[in-house]
């Protein structure tokens, strides 16, 4: 009896290695092989046979096995997600989105997690997914298919790091920065060509569309691009129910209660119209030039009720 119980457990770690295997993409078939090969080698017989057997048995318990040249997928999961026909077609929304994006790693993070949704699908699900067909694959185009070659561009000028001068429009005026590249942001519905400007010590990120011209210099930036960090502290109640953002951190509360918030690499513009939102519960303690912004920006509001 021993034997026979110690048969059943060696057979339960092959099953679990290779679903871990198939969960992970990486079944290949050496891999795969790998798993059974002892087996096959006591019982004189032939490692295809004895994943046959094992397939079947996942077959049994409604787990499909498919192999594509010389690789083994999941096509469905032994447990699976309860969704509705919204539910599915904001995937299909949601996967749409994701094959718009420049191929980097968010890209293939997004479809990736995407892929894990689709493969826990019922068949409630699936038939949805199938009855919906080409309508799912809706046209997100327009929100930055247009700026793919001024994006393809930026993104080489990211990877050759070298300085440059970016002519662009704010508030209807051109200005002119000599800076260096840092990366392309998604925001929303705007694409943002991230650049630091070593003069003011600060990130801008630009949206593509307001870019008149890019011109890049001879000269690699050796200069450190740090970021001046912005320091400002919350009041009341909106102190203890602040959530920090991935790019700030605090360094505590003050005696008065205050939380004391650093931030850093978060651009000028959005982080004061973010702090602006927060009204007296917010106070912009350093820099002194982002201080003096805050004050521009109280007195302009201020002169619509004068």
């Amino acid at each position: 009896m021993a034997r026979l119980s110690e048969k059943y457990n060696d057979s339960c770690i092959k099953i679990f290695t290779l679903l871990k295997l198939l969960l992970e993409d990486k079944a290949d078939y050496a891999s795969v092989m790998n798993v059974f090969a002892e087996e096959a080698d006591k019982n004189n017989s032939v490692v295809p046979v004895i994943l046959n057997k094992y397939l079947n048995t996942l077959k049994i318990f409604g787990v499909k096995v498919q192999k594509v040249k010389n690789k083994y997928h999941l096509l469905n999961m032994p447990f699976n997600l309860d969704l509705t026909a919204g539910d599915v077609k904001a995937v299909g929304i949601l996967k749409s989105a994701g094959e718009m994006l420049v191929a980097d790693k968010d890209r293939a993070a997004l479809l990736e997690f995407i892929k894990s949704i689709e493969i826990r699908y019922g068949e409630y699900a699936k038939s949805v997914s199938e009855s919906l067909g080409s309508d799912m694959h809706f046209d997100l185009s327009f929100y930055f298919s247009k700026f793919r070659d001024q994006i393809l561009e930026c993104e080489k000028l990211c990877a050759e790091k070298k300085k440059l001068e970016v002519l662009y429009i704010a508030d209807g005026k051109e200005i002119t920065i000599i800076c260096s590249p840092k990366e392309v942001k998604y925001q929303n519905r705007k694409v943002c060509f991230s650049v630091y400007n070593q003069l003011s010590r600060q990130i801008f990120d630009i949206p593509i569309d307001n870019i008149k011209s890019i011109k890049q210099l001879p000269t690699i930036s050796s200069v450190k691009e740090s970021g001046v960090s912005i320091v400002y502290k919350l009041k009341g109640r909106l102190a203890n129910s602040y959530k920090l953002k991935d790019w700030e951190y605090s360094t505590g509360y003050d005696r008065d209660g205050n939380l004391i918030v650093v931030n850093s690499n978060e651009d000028a513009d959005i982080l004061m119209s973010r702090l602006m939102r927060y009204a007296e519960n917010c106070e912009v303690l350093t820099p002194k030039f982002m201080r003096e912004r805050m004050f521009v920006n109280i007195d302009k509001i201020l002169e619509n009720y004068q």
